[in-house]
């Protein structure tokens, strides 16, 4: 059985999924926001895990639920370790504080999740 942070995470995994087409064909910002994403994360001066593991910490301290799962997945299939993520959610804690802390709570569950799955 899994917990209600669990449940979420696979909600938003879920959601994404259902709205993602409607989002490509009716809201005209989102294929620039994918391209200006594909731009971002392609590795060049910095590799593409590096980028990731750098989304994972702004997403904590912004405390955007769904991007911490999101850039935490990306992290992961790019080969990120565990104390890679822990590093990353103790840059998120300095630059974020209490409230990075209590949102990295949130990394933690996925990642537990992800690894489980």
């Amino acid at each position: 059985m899994t917990d209600l942070t669990e449940q979420k995470i696979l909600q938003s995994i879920q959601d994404r999924k259902a709205t993602f087409s409607d989002f490509k064909k009716k809201v005209s910002t989102f294929t620039p926001l994918l391209e200006l994403e594909k731009q971002a994360f392609k590795t060049s001066a910095l590799d593409h895990k590096t980028k990731e593991l750098m989304a994972l910490s702004i997403s904590i301290v912004t405390k955007c639920e769904p991007c911490m799962e999101w850039h935490l997945h990306q992290a992961l299939q790019a080969n990120a370790s565990d104390e890679e993520i822990y590093e990353t959610i103790d840059v998120a804690i300095e630059m974020g504080g209490g409230q990075a802390a209590a949102y990295a709570r949130y990394v933690i569950k996925a990642l537990h999740l992800f690894r489980t799955a």
